[in-house]
């Protein structure tokens, strides 16, 4: 074979080779495509689905309806967030951002609207209280908040431990949701991306936690310390905590004291890529706090910038 040919036989095979790599190429791009859209059209009925909710409910006058439709909404929600974790993996950073700003942007209308249409009922005293009848009062609530919390599930769950570190590994809780309870005096390290947190009465410990792509809902976690960043953060009933955060939406406190609330500076290695994988942006309203229990224009005594 002459030289010639032999040039002329490797063109041959560059140019089959770059045909074959377009063709895989098109196709991928067609799959994520047909992925993107697929992801689109059921996030986006989901979300017609809840919106009609919301607007069915505020028309309502019976509170048991009320309350259907707002628990019916809030499932949906959770189906919402459902989806996107899914669909982490091969999301373009736009849609990711625009999808996760509408699902902070539900749960704040939500809440909103739960304020408004079933507002807590406030216990007054009246002029003859006895001891007996303020026990009974005291026990409600913690029989009510252990209710409250006693639906919350998990992917991995730890649970009932004192005085033990957790470095709980990468792979069992990579996108999952995790449920923490009755811990004292741990240290827990999170470090991957996970769906949601909640935590319940986790008495002085220490967490570390990767990018959080949904919410940390926190209840009973008093004189604890939060490494975390997360989409969204809800405190219920907890006292004397710090948290070292990156929140996407606005943190949002009720039947807290004593909270102190500064800007995340501990990482671990490969947070940045976890930070990517989980679509979280770049702002962070770590010294903005909504207080359900605070309605006055003066800032709430209840927590305080570090």
């Amino acid at each position: 074979m002459s030289d010639r040919e032999a040039v002329f036989l490797k063109q041959q095979e560059e140019r089959l080779s770059a045909l074959e790599k377009r063709k895989t190429d098109r196709k991928e791009a067609n799959q994520s495509i047909e992925q993107l859209n697929e992801f689109l059209k059921k996030f986006n009925s989901i979300k017609q689905e809840i919106d009609l909710e919301l607007d069915n409910l505020v028309k309502l006058s019976s509170p048991a309806e009320k309350k259907s439709h707002l628990s019916a909404a809030q499932g949906r929600v959770n189906s919402l967030q459902d989806l996107l974790n899914d669909a982490l993996s091969y999301l373009p950073a736009y849609d990711l951002r625009k999808s996760q700003d509408a699902v902070t942007t539900i749960h704040e209308n939500i809440a909103r609207i739960q304020q408004v249409c079933l507002p807590k009922k406030k216990f007054a005293f009246g002029k003859k209280k006895n001891a007996a009848t303020n026990s009974n009062v005291t026990e409600n609530k913690e029989t009510s908040a252990a209710e409250k919390f006693a639906k919350y599930t998990g992917d991995v769950i730890y649970e009932n431990k004192s005085n033990q570190t957790l470095d709980i590994p990468k792979e069992e809780i990579h996108k999952k949701d995790v449920l923490l309870k009755n811990l004292t005096n741990c240290t827990v390290n999170l470090h991957s991306t996970i769906g949601t947190l909640h935590c319940t009465n986790c008495t002085n410990c220490t967490f570390s936690t990767g990018p959080i792509s949904g919410s940390i809902f926190l209840e009973s976690c008093n004189g604890s310390t939060y490494h975390v960043t997360c989409q969204q953060a809800r405190i219920h009933t907890t006292h004397s905590a710090k948290f070292h955060i990156h929140v996407t939406s606005k943190a949002i406190i009720e039947d807290c004291k004593e909270l102190r609330f500064g800007k995340r500076e501990q990482i671990y290695e490969g947070y940045e890529d976890d930070l990517v994988e989980a679509g979280l942006s770049d702002t962070n309203n770590w010294d903005e706090v909504d207080d359900f229990n605070w309605l006055s224009k003066d800032p709430s005594p209840n927590w305080r910038t570090m």
